[in-house]
């Protein structure tokens, strides 16, 4: 990379609540992740939302380089946050898996180039069912509810930083109004399958 090839991260943000409550429920049976933790399994959603171990802005902390900073989140780290998404980041939105996919086949010119005819389904049933799904399903909890209402506190700038992600999401639309939807498939190769085509 130099300034004339510069490097462009991409990545799929989820909404802040929907992530926490995802976490919460994946956590309270993954006793092989590091962050597990037992006294989760038997918490519910209000217990959890109080709690020590419920998250707190974690997508502003991570974007600044250490998510296990302690204390605060302050403005001036949002104000940070937003603009390394928006110098750097080509964004996706896990609500909108489908379309952020065939932006960033676009954007970096992503093309088949082992078995299209393989590829094609393997890639749609990563986008319907993913790789690695929370087994248990646990809905955010009811706006104006308290567990909601704590969860909202404990991650006041992570959705600030969502809705400037949302809005850069929208903005960054006019990057690919060049390029048609299925762009992974034109002039898709094989180097697998007879007659080779790479």
């Amino acid at each position: 990379f130099d300034s004339s090839h510069r490097g462009r991260l991409f990545a799929l943000f989820r909404d802040p609540i929907e992530r926490a409550v995802s976490l919460f429920s994946y956590l309270q049976y993954a006793d092989w992740e590091l962050n597990y933790k037992p006294e989760l399994a038997t918490m519910t959603i209000e217990r959890y939302a109080k709690s020590p171990f419920v998250e707190n802005n974690s997508m502003v902390r991570f974007l600044l380089g250490d998510h296990k900073m302690t204390g605060p989140v302050t403005e001036e780290h949002l104000e940070i946050a937003m603009d390394i998404v928006g110098r750097k980041f080509l964004v996706g939105l896990l609500d909108k898996k489908e379309e952020s996919m065939e932006r960033f086949e676009k954007f970096f010119g992503w093309k088949y180039s082992v078995n299209p005819d393989f590829q094609e389904p393997c890639r749609e049933k990563l986008l319907v069912a993913g790789a690695n799904p929370n087994k248990k399903k646990m809905k955010p909890p009811e706006p104006g509810t308290e567990a909601f209402l704590q969860l909202v506190h404990q991650n006041k700038y992570d959705i600030r930083l969502y809705r400037y992600i949302q809005r850069v999401f929208e903005e960054q639309e006019e990057y690919f109004k060049d390029k048609a939807d299925g762009f992974r498939l034109e002039g898709a190769t094989c180097c697998e399958c007879p007659p080779l085509t790479c």
